[in-house]
């Protein structure tokens, strides 16, 4: 039912965006854009090693950040961010959540086209080599005939727990082998991999918590200590002291965002789906809870492109809305 709903809201976006772009000019914005894995193709995301998420393939990357530089959109990096954007401008920026080594498949875009991107990595899964929660439910159901109703619905149960024990849980069911990592597509970067991705002159690294860390579900020190294990994990690993955060399932409060601030974080990204006003200067509390488009694999890539430049989105009411419903229960 959900499912049907979002398809009938986001064909409604589709259609208002042709027209209201046909008849207006878009405001200057910056728009983000969120990623977790990259697959060299459909076969790739065939093989049910993880859960596919956005389903997103090199191309389709390629085309939106095509597209987006047609459009005159310039791709910005943190230090832009930073030091402000400006009300003439329409920008846009590109990150990654988690810290998948299949990440690197975005290097030949970002190169080809020059512009910078984000990577948000969860350190405990980099330094420990272990796969993320989500992909072994994902596996491990798909690979028994769970349909993706069922997988999805008990995700979002999990979500409502810490990381520790959705772990716990996780491995009690399919036992202690389960998050050792299958190959490339599913692994997280090593710490030698992740040392030499970040110097890579497109690469930009960033906060996505000791564990990925739902940070709602944590105490207020519960949250400082997942904060500063990563920046410091970071730091150590790469020699790089991040100067932003992704909220892990886009789960925050005014306490949390509050927090991040104190411990020296500019910049936080939400997964609202909504365009982020400009001007944006250091000062602003906006830039602490950015929302973030997420690019789904259903639907061609440039119509979804087109809808996020609009300025009237249905969409990302209606999700917010739900996700004031079901705080802790945020959907990823």
């Amino acid at each position: 039912m959900i499912e049907a709903i979002q398809q009938v809201v986001r064909a409604t976006d589709a259609a208002i965006a042709r027209v209201y772009l046909s008849l207006f000019r878009e405001r200057n914005a910056l728009l983000s854009f969120l990623f977790h894995s990259l697959f060299r193709d459909e076969s790739e995301i065939a093989r049910n090693l993880i859960d596919p998420l956005q389903e997103t393939t090199v191309e389709r990357f390629r085309r939106l950040v095509e597209y987006y530089l047609e459009h005159g959109y310039r791709f910005v990096s943190p230090d832009d961010l930073v030091n402000g954007l400006g009300p003439d401008g329409k920008y846009a920026v590109l990150t990654f959540d988690d810290g998948y080594f299949n990440n690197t498949l975005a290097l030949p875009v970002l190169a080809e086209f020059s512009v910078p991107a984000v990577f948000f990595v969860s350190t405990d899964n980099v330094r420990q080599n272990k796969n993320f929660w989500w992909d072994v439910l994902y596996r491990e159901l798909s690979s028994r005939g769970a349909s993706h109703r069922r997988i999805y619905r008990e995700g979002v149960a999990l979500k409502t727990r810490r990381t520790d024990e959705i772990e716990a849980v996780l491995t009690d069911r399919f036992g202690p082998n389960a998050f050792v990592p299958r190959g490339d597509v599913d692994r997280p970067f090593t710490p030698d991999e992740l040392r030499a991705f970040a110097a890579n002159p497109f690469v930009h690294l960033g906060n996505h918590t000791a564990n990925h860390a739902i940070l709602t579900n944590y105490t207020p020190e519960e949250v400082r200590s997942q904060v500063i294990d990563a920046q410091e994990a970071i730091l150590s690993m790469t020699g790089v002291s991040p100067s932003l955060i992704a909220y892990p399932n886009g789960a925050h409060s005014h306490a949390i965002v509050e927090t991040c601030g104190a411990l020296g974080l500019k910049v936080g990204f939400t997964i609202r789906p909504a365009k982020n006003a400009v001007p944006l200067t250091s000062a602003s509390p906006a830039l602490l809870r950015l929302g973030r488009f997420a690019p789904f694999g259903d639907g061609p890539i440039e119509r979804q492109c087109q809808t996020y430049r609009s300025d009237v989105l249905l969409y990302g009411l209606l999700r917010d809305g739900y996700l004031k419903l079901h705080r802790g229960q945020v959907a990823r």
